[in-house]
């Protein structure tokens, strides 16, 4: 019973040198961790449930790092087996053991540095590391070092027999962790008789930033190949640039005033608005119904949305908790980012939210896997969404050298997040301009990566559509959620990083890509230029494939665009903040009642979910900014506590909204203003008629520093001096309640 004895020993090894990693790592994390409980201001009850979630996850790893531990000793086993035809004593059994683990573990952590660099800020040349070399260079040393061994095994079995049944043993093994350890691979799709609709959604995606129209990198190559099959809509915009709310206004064709969805994780009630969603009428129309994201933090899908198939990561407390907070548990990611490590830490499967050690190239394959399941059906909708362009985030290899980035050493080298508050700048000369721009500029070099990232879903969905024949049968329709805020200079607003949602000012977090490609090849690199919504999207598929709706709408089909047809004027584009910070506001803002953020969101133990509280959302409601556009023409209005403040902005002069026009055309505030007035009076905010919105924000415009100084520096028509009536708040204001507080009652505290 000698060979029970040594696998033991061997195995044994393995577990203790995994347990000195999970010690190692934990000990690491130990921060993150700290920070997922420590710093959250709320309830006793909440803080209970997230020390929990912590502890299942921890746990989770552990099991996983024990896991990782046995397989590795079975593995050192036969390789000890191969060296020593015979047993040998400790000591020398211990040195091969402890170096064959060391080298394992060396370079592992080599080839991860390289792949995954934001897991790894302890190791203090990882920057020139990761820019010099290559996981191929790692994987060649793997070779030599294996060659090594079985070098050294055949002079140790010179003149006996054995050898080469232990290396058939060890080459057995191998092959069966290699294939137990495979991440997922699509299942080949195939044809099916009806119409199809596949909806591919991009997150934060920026039209602009497309090689497809005009970007010097090559950003976007599977896109602009799909682009130019296509009917293209430049002038197309979000309703609320938070992913929920524009998913619900694009799948419902309503408003968010219509729909209620407000801003994201609204509360269990209002999940699902009354008004249909395009799911459930195709659902209810014989269609099949899947969706696939990579994010379920702030926005996920139920089945009561109408899909019946739905892949996200785990949605609830520990995906918040852990996945803001990232620990670094590097074995696990080395080894374990596959469906076996996933039965460990089912929150790490397929979720963008862990950014540094996110594997793209898995969530394709996860979503090309939905797409096969989803053609079994005669027809089917399929919406996809990929969030790898969302802020904060991580770029792996071999994204994060793209478009110049090597060579860069600032913080946000590899990390795509919010840059602070010295971007704050009105010229880029001098030492702070000149920051400003090379952090500005290594934010764009991210962006457009995470851009390539995205395109490599678009590419994979197209190859697979065409190599399965659905390609000839299935309307596509590409398109973003919202855009992004990049960093310009003299901005409108107080700059705090990459942003969405939080102001109305400039196009880059409304202006959304869309684009629809024809079964039949029909309208292929059409460009049209008039301006639509996302609410327009789901009486488009209606009309495309005949479903009868069973409730009015605001969105307005696009094809009519499409086939030429002139419509008697521009469609106006509604759109509105979601929660939102100080840093975006002008002076005299409403403010939040609950302060801290941690106030203003409850956690349903019975759903695991995280929500609005019901008491804040008319607060959130009532402090939104919001704007209207017609044409080149937009009107933007500023919550206040007391008395109200509009500009106006020439969008193909002035796309940053830096000049205010409204003292040059106040006959134009007064038309857009009656437009908004309907999304106003529909949220009970009381105004006076919208041709005194002029005279009466000259006011709070004159105390805002800011506001003039960028008007002056822009040669812009200031308000006039004046004490007139429009410092009288506007009838049925009751604004004093807003900055102060409220006692929480025990209903809110839960």
């Amino acid at each position: 019973m000698n060979w029970l004895r040594t696998i033991r020993r061997d195995i044994l090894f393995g577990v203790f040198w995994f347990i000195g990693l999970f010690t190692w790592d934990a000990l690491d994390s130990y921060y993150s961790i700290q920070r997922a409980t420590s710093r959250i201001n709320t309830d006793k009850t909440t803080v209970a449930q997230l020390k929990g979630a912590v502890v299942d996850y921890v746990i989770g790893a552990g099991m996983a790092y024990l896991c990782m531990g046995i397989m590795a000793g079975i593995m050192l086993h036969l390789l000890i087996r191969i060296l020593h035809p015979q047993r040998r004593s400790f000591w020398p059994w211990m040195f091969h053991a402890t170096a064959l683990m060391a080298v394992s573990t060396i370079l592992g952590l080599a080839r991860q540095i390289i792949t995954f660099p934001s897991l790894h800020y302890w190791f203090p040349l990882r920057r020139q590391w990761a820019e010099l070399a290559e996981p191929w260079w790692v994987d060649i040393v793997w070779v030599v070092a294996a060659l090594t061994v079985l070098e050294l095994g055949r002079r140790a079995w010179s003149g006996r027999k054995g050898f080469a049944t232990r290396l058939g043993w060890a080459v057995a093994y191998s092959l069966s962790v290699a294939w137990v350890l495979q991440p997922i691979s699509a299942a080949p799709s195939q044809d099916n008789k009806g119409m199809n609709v596949v909806l591919i959604g991009v997150d934060a995606l920026r039209p602009d930033r497309l090689h497809f129209n005009g970007n010097d990198r090559n950003t976007s190559p599977h896109i602009d190949a799909l682009l130019a099959e296509s009917a293209i809509f430049t002038q197309a915009f979000t309703q609320l640039p938070r992913t929920y709310p524009a998913w619900i206004t694009t799948l419902s064709g309503t408003w968010p005033t219509e729909h209620g969805i407000r801003d994201n994780l609204p509360t269990a009630d209002r999940l699902i608005p009354s008004a249909a969603l395009l799911p459930q009428v195709m659902q209810a129309a014989g269609y099949a119904t899947g969706f696939a994201t990579d994010d379920s933090r702030f926005s996920y899908m139920v089945p009561e949305a109408g899909f019946s198939m739905i892949r996200q990561p785990v949605v609830g407390l520990q995906n918040f908790a852990m996945s803001v907070n990232e620990p670094k548990f590097r074995a696990f990611h080395g080894l374990f980012q596959n469906p076996l490590g996933f039965t460990f830490l089912p929150v790490q499967a397929f979720n963008q939210s862990f950014g540094s050690s996110y594997r793209p190239d898995q969530f394709v394959e996860w979503a090309v896997d939905g797409l096969s399941e989803m053609s079994e059906n005669d027809q089917f909708f399929y919406a996809m969404h990929s969030c790898v362009l969302h802020v904060p985030g991580d770029r792996v290899y071999p994204w994060y050298h793209m478009f110049g980035q090597d060579g860069y050493k600032g913080k946000n080298r590899f990390k795509y997040s919010s840059s602070g508050s010295s971007l704050i700048v009105a010229e880029v000369e001098g030492a702070k301009g000149k920051k400003a721009v090379r952090v500005a500029e290594q934010d764009l070099r991210i962006y457009d990566s995470g851009i390539r990232m995205a395109d490599d879903l678009v590419g994979e969905v197209v190859t697979e559509l065409k190599r399965s024949g659905l390609w000839d049968n299935t309307i596509i329709i590409l398109f973003s959620d919202h855009g992004e805020e990049v960093w310009a200079p003299d901005l409108p607003y107080k700059w705090s990083g990459p942003n969405h949602g939080f102001h109305v000012y400039g196009d880059g977090h409304t202006n959304v890509l869309f684009s629809i490609r024809f079964p039949d090849g029909a309208h292929a690199g059409k460009v049209i230029n008039d301006p639509i919504r996302l609410i327009d999207l789901a009486p488009t598929v209606a009309e495309m494939v005949g479903l009868e709706w069973p409730n009015p709408v605001s969105g307005k089909s696009v094809l009519p665009l499409v086939k030429g047809q002139t419509e008697e004027g521009p469609r106006p584009v509604y759109f509105e903040t979601g929660l939102s910070e100080p840093r975006y506001w002008v002076p005299g803002h409403r403010r939040y009642p609950f302060k801290s953020v941690s106030k203003r969101y409850k956690f349903d133990k019975e759903t695991n979910q995280v929500h609005i509280r019901t008491k804040f959302l008319p607060f959130l409601i009532r402090g939104k900014d919001r704007a209207i556009q017609l044409g080149k023409w937009k009107l933007v209005w500023h919550s206040l506590k007391s008395g109200i403040r509009v500009e106006l902005y020439d969008r193909e002069l002035d796309p940053l909204n830096r000049v205010d026009l409204a003292e040059d055309y106040p006959d134009k505030v007064a038309e857009l203003g009656h437009l908004l007035l309907p999304f106003l009076e529909g949220d009970n905010v009381k105004t006076p008629p919208p041709e005194e919105w002029v005279q009466k924000s000259r006011r709070h415009k004159r105390k805002d520093n800011r506001y003039i100084n960028r008007m002056r520096r822009n040669s812009g028509t200031l308000p006039p001096n004046t004490t007139a009536p429009e410092d009288t708040p506007p009838e049925g204001a009751d604004d004093a309640e807003e900055d102060t507080p409220k006692t929480e009652t025990k209903e809110d505290t839960e």
